[in-house]
């Protein structure tokens, strides 16, 4: 027995200690408050039942959108469109274009042509309905005033008897964009389409004529709220969501979640419509502004064009030209003919001023004149010839007669004559010549300077002829771009086009089985926490579990709290013959404690962290189930500072104790056996109580004499039994541990702080007290909160608590003393548990007896 108690629970100890959770504590803290959790469970589906009934429901929709790939198309962003006048799209790439299917003004656009920033709602008994599509009404704000509805417009329309009661609330943003009211609406109007005039615009009311329900039934109420499209649009941003299908592909992913399926699905195809409104806007408005700038661009170029055609005008009309070729040729010509007219002019000049030299010369008088020489003058030519005519007969006559012949004489008269003729004929010739001279000569430096200026004229007029054709190409290429814009313009093919028409996707929340999932585990959860809490923030012991958790000392009994039935003289509540349960608690106590004692020990004291644990209570029955065996018990009171004993065991007599002994120098057996009084419960069952409360208790504890009274209690009983004080409040206890062979300290559940367990560690660890056991008393099995784990539930089936072993498994951390690990895990000792079962037999004193030897 001494080797299995020093090996077996060890084992057990470290099995314990290797476990991080306490699984036997979770199970039973579950099932003794398996009410709680139902009840909470019960609490959380039907607040998850009610949820899912009273909720609106998330449906969604999905569509998925081909985004174009404008880098392919002859109008793709690149350098070369750059150059042609920036005919280019807006496209960035489909994550650009998944940001823009996101943006506010797509929303806000699809909400705006929807008209869905209106949202309709038939009152309900528990909720109200949304209506789209199926309002016998449609209701609307003038436009100007929409955009500025910064808090919504609520209206109700009832239908009475005599027609609709128009009723609702609304609000004004004033310039400085402060908001006024609430202003109310309180209009009654006989029948409907109508007009309501508000300080927030005009809201018309008309008939929904694609509705199949045209009006309201009388005490109908059809509820409405009008926001802004801005403010409408963010509902959608938040619920939609974009994503690529693939990063090889330019599909994006629309999902859409809305409480009308319809209107998921409605939005989806509008918004595709909107995103390719304004991508066609972005392009539109590039082409638009190609188109403006080529119109500007045609008239400033126009205008530089026409500047220079009459530049060339004027140059040619200034400078008398048709053909720069032709007139640079007839220049020439007209050069070269009065230039020979020049030559002649001064040759005539030159003969007229050699034949003036010649007849000038008086040798040459009466000679004959050059003739033929090239005159042009015929008068000059006439008058010469003559001359030379009868200048030879005058020559021929002077041959045979003298000048003064009268033959002679008139020939030479007839030449005076001639020769002064000739003289003027030549003068006129000469002035006439030199005329023609300088007349040819000026025209011979007019066409000398035209044909001197062609090269520049040439030079003007290819600058002229450059700039006309640079303008000119411009003006038809502008022409030509302008066409092709306006042809871009009046062909623009939408950037994203919807695969397939947007699809109902099924309801996406509230999930019904997650739900129900979420109000399981709440249901477990919150009271399982609740105990958790009141478990961490609870500073007393409640049970054995918690003993358990705090110390690794024994626990060799579990004390509930006793009946007033159960109780007799002095609360005594174990008796003989009887096997009720306080009855096979105390045994059971009795049997842990046998076990704990070795050969020839028999002392046992009692004591506690504080008062009011039951200790004397305890130790009184303690005595009585030991003296049930017939073993000689005493049982002592030393709590001499507030004595109990007397008081239990209803005895008038504080006179007789152990402090009269205490005093004693060296008490005999007589002078102990005088103190010693009847228990009056049991003949083998003695007192020995405290006595006269004495001043100074400590040190007569700590008095020789106590040591000399305990070697007679020995030889004098079988047990000794001592009512100590409790440990924590004075050091009573541990003077007397010198003459204990074993110790219990009672707990009491309810009552006992945690931290005292903390002590009693301490105190067993450091070895002031001997082979230290704790007992839990006072657990109150009215409440049920510890009746399932402890088996004390019906003393019927009280077999149950009889196997301690096996219920006890805190037994086993016995701590120094042989580390018991779970002590009716003991070898087979579990068995010995069964000392109840033994006891119906009649054969409990019997094996106690046995185990005791």
């Amino acid at each position: 027995m001494e080797e299995n108690k020093n090996a077996v629970p060890e084992e057990l100890l470290e099995k314990d200690e290797q476990s991080f959770f306490d699984f036997q504590l979770i199970y039973t803290t579950l099932i003794l408050n398996w009410k709680w959790f139902v009840f909470s469970l019960i609490v959380c589906l039907g607040a998850a039942y009610a949820y899912l009934r009273y909720t609106t429901p998330m449906y969604q929709a999905y569509a998925k959108l081909l985004i174009k790939d404008d880098e392919r198309s002859p109008r793709g962003n690149s350098i070369q469109n750059a150059a042609n006048l920036g005919l280019i799209t807006n496209s960035n790439g489909i994550d650009n274009e998944m940001e823009l299917l996101t943006s506010h003004s797509i929303a806000e656009a699809s909400v705006r042509d929807l008209k869905i920033y209106v949202n309709y709602f038939m009152e309900g008994k528990v909720r109200d309905h949304e209506l789209y599509r199926t309002q016998p009404f449609n209701i609307d704000v003038d436009a100007a005033h929409l955009n500025r509805l910064d808090v919504p417009m609520r209206i109700i329309i009832e239908k009475t008897s005599v027609g609709y009661s128009i009723t609702g609330t609304y609000y004004v943003t004033l310039t400085e964009g402060r908001v006024d009211g609430p202003f109310t609406i309180n209009k009654s109007v006989s029948q409907i389409p109508t007009v309501i005039n508000t300080k927030a615009g005009t809201i018309s009311i008309t008939r929904n004529m694609l509705s199949m329900v045209k009006d309201l039934n009388e005490g109908q109420i059809l509820k409405v709220k009008i926001s802004s499209p801005k403010m409408a649009a963010y509902k959608y941003i938040r619920n939609l969501a974009v994503n690529q299908t693939s990063k090889t592909t330019t599909i994006a992913q629309l999902t859409l979640e809305d409480q009308i399926p319809q209107r998921a699905i409605d939005y989806l195809k509008q918004m595709a419509v909107a995103y390719n409104r304004q991508a066609n806007e972005d392009k539109n408005e590039i082409a638009q502004k190609t188109e403006s700038f080529i119109n500007s661009r045609l008239e400033k170029i126009n205008a530089e064009l026409g500047s220079t055609e009459g530049a060339l005008e004027n140059y040619k009309r200034r400078n008398n030209m048709v053909e720069l070729k032709m007139n640079a040729g007839q220049a020439v010509a007209n050069q070269d003919q009065y230039a020979q007219k020049l030559a002649e002019a001064n040759a005539q000049v030159a003969l007229l001023n050699e034949m003036s030299q010649y007849m000038n010369q008086p040798g040459n008088r009466y000679e004959a004149l050059p003739s033929s020489v090239g005159l042009t003058d015929q008068n000059a030519t006439v008058l010469i010839n003559k001359y030379n005519e009868i200048a030879m007969e005058r020559k021929r006559l002077l041959r045979s007669a003298s000048e003064s012949s009268p033959t002679v004489t008139p020939l030479t008269a007839q030449l005076d004559d001639l020769t002064n003729s000739i003289r003027r004929a030549m003068n006129q010739s000469r002035r006439g010549m030199e005329i023609q001279r300088n007349a040819v000569a000026s025209q011979l430096n007019k066409y000398s300077g035209e044909v001197g200026a062609t090269p520049e004229q040439e030079r003007m007029l290819t600058q002229i002829g450059r700039q006309q054709e640079v303008k000119s190409g411009l003006y038809l290429m502008l022409l030509q771009k302008r066409e092709e814009n306006s042809i871009s313009l009046a062909a623009t093919a939408d950037k994203g086009r919807l695969i397939d028409d947007p699809e109902f996707a099924g309801k996406v929340s509230p999930k019904s089985s997650i739900v129900i999932l979420i109000a399981l585990l709440l249901g477990l959860s919150i009271p399982a926490l609740i105990l958790f809490i009141l478990q961490f923030f609870h500073y007393r012991i409640e049970g054995h579990m918690d003993v358990a958790r705090l110390t690794t000392l024994p626990i060799i009994a579990d004390i509930p709290v006793a009946s007033e039935s159960a109780k007799t003289k002095a609360d005594i509540v174990v008796h003989e013959n009887k096997n009720n349960l306080m009855e096979e608690i105390f045994r059971s106590l009795r049997t842990n404690l046998q076990f704990m004692l070795k050969e020839n020990e028999k002392v046992i004291a009692f004591t506690s962290s504080t008062t009011g644990e039951g200790k004397t209570f305890t130790a009184a029955n303690l005595a009585v189930s030991l003296a049930l065996l017939g073993r000689k018990v005493i049982l002592v009171g030393l709590d001499i500072r507030k004595p109990r004993l007397a008081e239990l065991f209803e005895l008038d007599d504080h006179q007789h104790g152990i402090t009269n002994l205490l005093i004693q120098s060296h008490p005999s057996v007589e002078d102990i056996k005088k103190q010693i009084l009847s228990s009056g419960i049991n003949n083998h069952l003695e007192l020995l109580m405290a006595g006269p409360t004495p001043p100074n208790p400590a040190e007569l504890l700590a008095r020789k004499s106590l040591d000399t009274i305990f070697e007679q209690l020995r030889m004098m009983y079988d047990y000794i039994i001592i009512d100590t004080a409790p440990v924590g409040l004075v050091t009573d206890t541990l003077q007397i541990s010198r003459v204990v062979d074993a110790t219990v300290v009672m707990t009491r559940a309810d009552y006992t702080a945690k931290e005292s367990i903390g002590l009693i560690n301490s105190l067993a660890d450091s070895n002031k007290m001997p082979n230290v056991c704790i007992v839990i008393n006072g657990i109150d099995m009215s409440k049920k909160k510890h009746g399932y784990y402890y088996g004390y539930g019906k003393y019927a089936k009280y077999g149950r608590y009889a196997r301690l072993g096996s219920n006890y498994g805190s037994y086993g951390r016995y701590g120094s003393y042989g580390s018991y690990g779970t002590y009716g895990s003991y070898g087979n000792y579990g068995s010995y548990g069964s000392y109840g079962n033994y006891s119906n037999s009649h054969y409990g004193d019997k094996n106690d007896d046995s185990i005791k030897k």
